[in-house]
């Protein structure tokens, strides 16, 4: 494994720049720079790589140039070769991004090397430009894992090179969009700008119009000022200027600057070179243009561009000072032309919103890889809850010091999944399988954490008995081997976030009968539902589960706890179910009554609380069409129904009756709640009217969903409101075209492009309803292989939405991208939001773009925006939002809808590099997709960011095989005092032998009350706190040590001062959307 030689460092410290043994001074960064001469126009020359971790290769095979038949790339030899044609030379500047694939280089060099580099560093001739982990992508990408993996790419560098190995530019540009969150924590981290290659063509046609490609990016509005980055988009995306690519991939003559050669051609070159800057200039407001000159995996033979960089300068700056050009060309940096910008005092345009989404010309909108391989997005998510858990329980149990490799290794697998082709999906299927390799080795790694954790509770609660082995579960398909197979085992879970949470718990079992009990031996209630076909069905799933046990968890913050299940013995279990009535309607209460044939005994009846009515159905083999019924009481006042008529109207649905055939075969046992004095009176001779229909529902205390005849339509009951809603599944068949021309291109891995305007709605083949104390659900199967269950679960607020999609069937060839829609009555007028990576939310409006003029060829897949966790719509009255357990694509293309794509199969490719169609097949049979959305219905903002947080962070499950084995212990741990609402601890991880690295957020908008004040002593009950110091967000820069660089803009409202932090002592103050990062010093008590 590649991660085993370059986790050398277990550890990541602050420290200052590397000393330089020659005694010489440090000359890096900004005091490196060639400067620029403010009367001409500066040429800054930037040689680069752009060195993908993963795309048609896997991670190895591009390090160490394999599979060349592939792609010809092996990046082992560009860092090779560019070391050593710097040091040939000290005016050549380089700059290297990737920090993944430079640790892997590093670790395998001598000390001589490992010198030179340190002095190129030292220097500024070799540049550490963005220094994250790998460039991620910004569309699929979580802001809690964005911020891990900046933080362990430049923790390396930090370790290496010191100060002088910090970047202070991001360098984004080969991802596909750019969003407003990244910018934020960009200017979070320190940074003090930003370049980009891609943006919309339409947007950056505008731009250079209007000599607005360079501005002032505001990041977020919550927190003004401090968020805002200098902003620059690349001319040629990153790519070399037509005719001077003298890679050895490139066909580019080079410069021949021999007079006596017939193949001489220097002035041409210089002239057409010229003429490009120029009109590069006519785009931007300073005499300083940057001229990118690199590629994909260029500079394998760096003497080939070296030497012809050399021409190049050499004599475009000869035929200047002859000829009085007033141009002068140069090695630079990125940081280099920065200073330079900054020096000539521009007055920048502004910029609020984000690039997404983007098109590179009229049909090719890169919306499709929103979803591409969207198990692989959610296995991403489920690893970053994972490795929280995991730097959670390190320091919280003071666990062995060596555990910091295996954390670090999944730093690093988490890393690369980061990157804009891995968790995107726009790689080849077999480098697809290699990142699912690295994850799925490094998740298999660290299970030591936990496994160490877990047992020292155990043993110190006074367990005895040998110690319990912890195993993760399939639980997205319903798989588990050992709660399949054992009799009896124990599930752990842990909740990571600083509040409590409830939670349902799902587990795969065989069906029987079981007993829970809780951390103090309490017995849990349970609920047993049959596992859907369509999870069963599922190409992938090896599995003996026929049943999910099903209980609510209540979490203490910060914590985790176990609960002991046992099967019980085998005995004949009763079926609740539901049955057919044939009849319309009741006008009388007392005709009811008759008609049960049963005499009731009023005073042998037993409480209410400890009755209900029900059915006991003792035939095991019998099969009934579930039918549900409702009744409306209605009364002859204008009040209103009175509380009393609402609850017998809940004892009349929950009786459930029998058609005259299934009564011959059913023994009937009917139990009947206690009825107070009011209802007795409602049972008199002058009755209320009832009216009973066929109504279909499911409620828990919060909310009522009734559903009509058909089980479509459905009406949301909540707080005095109702809103009317339909869950549908659609799919657009995908545009199949040669690619030869933009009229001609085809749906692929990274576009969306559907053939038809309407979407094709899937038909509904049976539907049923499934009711219980803990949980009831709507399960719907539709043809084309998809399956959707909405469910309610016990005091709880969000309605549940999971679905199966797939195998999606090509018998037709042609591929099929599925959607499902929540239509409702809420009148958005094509306002929509959607989150920027799971953090802000973003106003969206149909067809149009904040700052530049749309004209839409593509007015489905141009309308469509990244939901990492949530997209709503809402008007004056009412609000629905979906949380979603993936990054998607979504959209509201119509009214009061909300749509979100699921899953794609296509058969043919876009012709944007991945030459393969995005088809998954798995033993012979498509990709079959199952997920998870939940749907919240009230105006709560708070409550919406707390549910998100918990959607995302959900609790970890684990499973060990507790057979033959006493566990009657207490077993939990609480590691958290209390924290103020609005406070998420976001990371807690080691940071050296005595001291964590601490990340506090504040989720709230900006609001007169939102500044919150936390003491940091009273935080941890583990731990005592000596000291702490604040840093950057990606702990690399001592914060007293950060300034931020101040520009000029047209807008005033830009040009408020930042406020500062006023702390007291251990008692921090935390703005609304802050993030702030402390290393803290402690010791356990």
């Amino acid at each position: 494994m590649w991660f085993i030689l370059l986790l050398l460092s277990a550890t990541a410290v602050l420290s200052s720049p590397v000393p330089d043994s020659s005694g010489t001074q440090e000359r890096c960064g900004y005091d490196s720079c060639t400067e620029a001469d403010a009367s001409v126009l500066n040429i800054h020359i930037v040689a680069h790589t752009h060195d993908d971790v993963g795309w048609l290769k896997t991670v190895d095979q591009y390090y160490y140039g394999s599979r060349n038949n592939i792609q010809k790339a092996g990046v082992q030899y560009i860092l090779d070769s560019v070391v050593k044609e710097l040091w040939e030379d000290p005016k050549r500047r380089f700059i290297y991004v990737e920090t993944a694939f430079f640790w892997m280089w590093w670790t395998r060099q001598t000390e001589t090397v490992r010198d030179k580099v340190r002095t190129l560093v030292r220097e500024g001739r070799l540049q550490m430009v963005g220094g994250a982990w790998s460039m991620n992508d910004e569309a699929a990408s979580h802001y809690q894992s964005t911020i891990d993996q900046f933080t362990y790419g430049l923790s390396k560098l930090n370790q290496t090179f010191g100060a002088c190995g910090r970047p202070h530019v991001g360098w984004q540009i080969d991802p596909f969009g750019h969003s407003r969150e990244f910018a934020s924590l960009l200017a979070a981290m320190g940074y003090d700008g930003l370049f980009l290659g891609r943006i919309d063509y339409q947007d950056k046609r505008q731009r250079l119009l209007g000599k607005k490609m360079e501005m002032v990016w505001r990041g977020d509005d919550s927190l003004g000022k401090s968020s805002d980055i200098f902003t620059g988009v690349l001319y040629n995306t990153y790519s070399p200027p037509p005719g001077f690519c003298f890679d050895v991939l490139c066909n580019d003559e080079p410069i021949i600057d021999d007079p006596s050669s017939p193949m001489y051609n220097v002035d041409q070159k210089v002239d057409k070179f010229l003429a490009i800057c120029q009109n590069i200039s006519s785009g931007y407001n300073t005499k300083n243009i940057i001229v990118t000159m690199g590629e994909d995996f260029h500079y394998q033979d760096a003497i080939m561009w070296f030497r012809n960089l050399d021409k190049l300068i050499q004599h475009t700056n000869l035929k200047s000072a002859k000829e009085g050009l007033g141009i002068k060309a140069f090695y630079s940096t990125p940081d280099c032309y920065l200073k330079a910008v900054r020096n000539a005092f521009p007055s920048l345009p502004t910029k609020q919103d984000d690039f997404f989404p983007y098109a590179s010309d009229p049909t090719a909108y890169w919306t499709g890889y929103f979803t591409s391989r969207p198990t692989t997005k959610y296995f991403e998510r489920e690893s970053n809850a994972f490795l929280q858990m995991v730097k959670n329980l390190q320091v919280m149990l003071n666990l062995p010091k060596h555990n910091q490799f295996v954390i670090d290794e999944l730093k690093s697998a988490m890393g690369v999944m980061q990157h804009h082709d891995a968790i995107t999906g726009t790689e080849k299927q077999h480098v697809a399988h290699d990142y699912e390799r690295i994850l799925n080795n490094a998740l298999e790694d660290v299970m030591i954490v936990p496994n160490q954790a877990y047992n020292k509770v155990l043993k110190a609660k006074g367990y005895e008995g040998p110690e319990l082995e912890y195993k993760r579960c399939r639980l997205n398909e319903s798989s588990c081997s050992i709660s399949e197979r054992k009799k009896a085992f124990t599930v752990t879970i842990f909740n990571p976030l600083a509040w409590s949470v409830t939670e349902p718990i799902r587990i795969p079992v065989v069906d029987g009968s079981y007993t829970i009990k809780g951390p103090n031996a309490k017995e849990i209630q349970y609920q047993i539902l049959d596992i859907p076909e369509s999870v069963k069905n599922i190409p992938t799933r090896q599995s003996l589960a026929t049943h999910e046990l099903i209980f609510i968890v209540k979490l203490k913050p910060l914590s985790f706890q176990s609960y002991h299940v046992t099967k019980n013995e085998k005995t004949k279990r009763n079926i609740k179910t539901q049955k057919e009535r044939k009849n319309d309607f009741y006008t009388n209460l007392n005709d009811y009554w008759t008609n049960l044939k049963t005499p009731i005994d009023i005073k042998n009846l037993e409480d209410k609380e400890n009755r209900r009515i029900q059915d006991t159905i003792c035939n095991e083999n019998l099969e009934i069409k579930d039918r549900n019924l409702d009744f409306d009481v209605l009364k002859s006042s204008n009040d209103g129904v009175s509380e009393d008529i609402l609850k017998l109207e809940q004892i009349i649905r929950d009786a459930k009756r029998n058609t005259e055939k299934e009564q011959k075969n059913l023994a009937k046992k009917l139990n009947y709640p206690s009825l107070n004095e009011e209802e007795m009176r409602m049972l008199s001779d002058e009755p209320t009217v009832v009216n009973m229909f066929e109504d279909k529902y499911i409620e828990n205390q919060a909310m009522k969903l009734r559903l009509d005849n058909n089980l479509d339509i459905i009406t949301l009951l909540e707080n005095k409101k109702s809103l009317n809603f339909a869950i549908k599944l659609y799919y657009w068949s995908a545009c199949f075209g040669d690619n030869t021309n933009t009229t001609e291109r085809s749906s692929g891995a990274y576009i969306f492009r559907p053939n038809i305007t309407k979407p094709i709605e899937l038909s509904i083949l049976h539907s049923e309803i499934k009711h219980g104390p803990l949980v009831s659900e709507l399960r719907t199967i539709y043809e084309g292989n998809v399956t959707s269950n909405t469910r309610l679960y016990t005091d709880i607020d969000f309605i549940e939405v999971d679905f199966t999609v797939g195998p999606i069937p090509i018998d037709d060839n042609i591929g099929k991208e599925y959607i499902i829609k929540y239509i409702t009555d809420i009148n958005n007028n094509g306002i929509f939001y959607t989150d920027s990576n799971g953090r802000q939310m973003l106003k969206r409006k149909l067809n149009e773009r904040p700052q530049f003029n749309l004209t839409l060829a593509e007015p489905i897949a141009g309308n469509y925006y990244p939901v990492t966790n949530k997209i709503y719509i809402e008007d004056s009255d009412n609000r629905l939002s979906v949380l979603t357990d993936r990054s998607q694509g979504g959209s509201s293309l119509n009214n009061g809808e909300i749509e979100i794509m699921l899953h794609r199969r296509l058969l043919h490719d876009d012709a944007f590099g991945v030459g393969e169609a995005l088809n998954e097949v798995l033993n012979n049979k498509g990709l079959a997709v199952r997920g998870t959305q939940r749907i919240l219905t009230k105006k709560s903002d708070l409550l919406e960011r707390k549910r998100v947080l918990e959607f995302h962070c959900k609790p970890i499950i684990l499973f060990a095989d507790a057979e033959n084995l006493n566990l009657s212990n207490d077993h939990r741990f609480v590691g958290l005092y209390s924290v103020p609402d609005g406070v998420h601890l976001l990371s807690i991880e080691p940071w050296g032998d005595t001291s964590l690295l601490l990340r506090i957020e504040n989720y709230l908008e900006k609001s007169i009350n939102s500044t919150i004040e936390v003491n940091l002593s009273d935080l941890f009950n583990f731990i005592k706190i000596n000291t702490f110091k604040e840093t950057t967000l990606a702990a690399n820069q001592w914060m007293d040590e950060y300034e931020k660089l101040n520009w000029t803009t047209d807008n005033e409202s830009f040009n408020e001062s930042n406020e500062f932090n006023n702390d007291d002592g251990f008692k921090v103050k935390i703005k609304a959307k802050q993030i702030r990062t402390f290393i803290i010093e402690y010791e356990y008590v």
